[in-house]
């Protein structure tokens, strides 16, 4: 698993074509959020058989960041790019809905932005010291 972290001022996507492992059509196409930690999220070969370790050390460290950084608001971005050794979809997909429950159930406002769909984003980071941070599970 490769994260890329960003503590935005604002980051907003809007869906715009999806590929042939796309979720269903989300509603609504847009979302725009503040004082947000967007995680690009790669789900890949070798998380397959990690996941359930995997899960726990993401919100575990998702805490720590929150706190460093002040903000409860994660989104968590379905992000291909991190990786050339993808895994599978369906499993990416199980993988992302679990993580966005687990970070609820922990008491943050957890937002998911949908898998398989290309999307066009803009985003503001805030620019301290902790705004940018990459991490590997």
């Amino acid at each position: 698993m490769r994260v890329l972290q960003l503590h935005c001022s604002n980051f907003s996507y809007e869906v715009k074509k999806e590929t042939p492992v796309a979720e269903q059509p989300p509603n609504p196409r847009t979302e725009s959020l503040e004082n947000v930690l967007v995680c690009l999220t790669c789900f890949e070969k070798q998380d397959e058989g990690n996941m359930e370790e995997i899960l726990k050390a993401y919100v575990e460290n998702i805490k720590v960041d929150t706190g460093r950084i002040g903000t409860k608001r994660v989104l968590i971005h379905p992000y291909a790019h991190l990786s050339k050794q993808l895994g599978s979809p369906r499993l990416a997909k199980e993988f992302l809905k679990k993580l966005q429950e687990a970070l609820l159930a922990e008491g943050f406002e957890a937002h998911r932005s949908p898998f398989g769909w290309y999307k066009s984003f803009t985003l503001t980071s805030i620019g301290h010291p902790l705004a940018e941070a990459y991490r590997e599970y």
